[in-house]
């Protein structure tokens, strides 16, 4: 392994898990929250027919208000478990944690904005143009359901740049916040360590 490799692999092996699962949960809660109010806001006859089947899962769900808050806590613990789960893990000893001290990796937030809100937008934007270019009667039947979220996005060539666009917005702003929310975090678990 190289040098630079060996010092990302020590480095992701500080990360703590508790840290990634606070920030996966509260970006998946705050994201199930945030669409379930926007559909409830934008009402209409057909409100969140597709978000609502979250209830089969997730007992007491639905799109309302109540639902909005039900949807926070679910994804919150789902998120938490994941982000627990495929966090790389701290070191268990006690020498090891007092040599760890203050040495987690911190997340750089314009960097994790700029890498998942392109990510997403060039998935959405690529998919969007497969889609148009295929044609067909309905051509993208589960993904025209995204322009509730993002008005003027349709299966087009412009709309693939419009939910482009959107997308990496949305990226953009999670990225922003899971590195705010982890490096937050992570600050927290330093100074219990140092207590301890």
């Amino acid at each position: 392994m190289s040098k630079t490799g060996e010092s990302v692999h020590t480095t992701l092996e500080r990360a703590s898990a508790r840290a990634w699962g606070i920030a996966t949960g509260l970006v998946l809660g705050v994201g199930l929250f945030g669409a379930t109010l926007w559909l409830v806001f934008k009402g209409g006859p057909d409100i969140g027919g597709h978000l609502g089947r979250l209830g089969q899962v997730f007992p007491g769900y639905d799109v309302s208000v109540r639902g909005a808050i039900f949807g926070f806590f679910y994804a919150f613990v789902v998120g938490y478990a994941l982000g627990r789960v495929l966090a790389p893990r701290t070191p268990i000893s006690l020498e090891e944690r007092a040599a760890e001290r203050e040495k987690h990796v911190r997340l750089n937030g314009k960097s994790w904005s700029l890498a998942l809100g392109g990510l997403l937008g060039v998935v959405l934007c690529i998919t969007t143009l497969a889609l148009a270019l295929r044609g067909g009667e309905h051509p993208g039947d589960l993904l025209e359901h995204a322009a509730i979220y993002f008005p003027g996005y349709t299966i087009t060539p412009l709309g693939a740049l419009i939910g482009g666009a959107y997308a990496f917005g949305v990226g953009w702003l999670a990225g922003h916040l899971i590195a705010r929310v982890y490096n937050t975090t992570v600050v927290h678990a330093e100074e219990k360590i140092a207590r301890a």
